[in-house]
């Protein structure tokens, strides 16, 4: 597969590195020489050098080749100008910027842009480690289904995977047991302190709530 970065800093540098080493052929775009360093010696991809808003620069790299497009540069301006670029005018088939604005990054997913709000990721991360709680939503750049991460409670103890599903509501997709994931079958009894990340619809969200501890719950 072919992919085109624009940005090298921290994480465009990393991330092309990581779909090198899968064995993807990149192409990296950014101003600045001194950029392609991040990416060492021997990174195997195509380098350019130009801004990632300039449809020549983009020719170059091969933008009308590319199966992906990620824009991850610093401003959020020119990371939804590129990316805009890339799927209104060429016609990128999955494209993705990296958005720091929570409300900017919302709104362009409507014009079919994948965004990724590092601001909004990094305080569910941030608030997860803090709190600690039974209950919690885990970063999901979505907002007509939830993923959430619930302990089970020795209420809940003994009920199956199935017992706590709801048909076209509620799917668990891992069961955290011992520090070891499981992808679950149906009838994989639960036990106290098991945790659960679940794909929850928004209105069954509630009813999830209630298979937490007690203590939780009564909130």
């Amino acid at each position: 597969m072919k992919y085109l970065i624009v940005g090298c800093g921290r994480v465009g540098a990393t991330l092309a590195k990581r779909l090198a080493r899968g064995g993807h052929d990149v192409t990296v775009v950014d101003e600045v020489s001194s950029a392609f360093k991040r990416l060492g010696r021997d990174f195997p991809g195509k380098l350019v050098l130009g801004t990632g808003i300039d449809v020549d620069v983009l020719c170059r790299a091969g933008v009308e080749q590319a199966d992906g497009f990620a824009s991850c540069t610093q401003g959020d301006n020119r990371n939804i100008m590129a990316a805009l670029i890339a799927k209104h005018h060429f016609k990128v088939k999955t494209v993705v910027a990296r958005i720091y604005d929570p409300l900017r990054a919302a709104m362009y997913r409507d014009f079919g842009v994948l965004t990724i709000c590092p601001t909004r990721v990094g305080a569910h991360l941030m608030a997860n480690a803090l709190l600690q709680e039974s209950y919690r939503k885990l970063p999901y750049e979505r907002n007509d289904v939830e993923v959430v991460e619930f302990v089970v409670s020795d209420a809940v103890a003994g009920r199956t995977v199935d017992e706590i599903t709801t048909s076209g509501k509620t799917r668990v997709s891992v069961v955290v047991r011992d520090d070891e994931s499981l992808i679950p079958p149906n009838d994989l009894r639960l036990r106290a302190g098991d945790r659960v990340v679940m794909v929850v619809a928004p209105e069954a969200e509630a009813e999830v709530r209630k298979l937490t501890a007690p203590a939780m719950a009564a909130r």
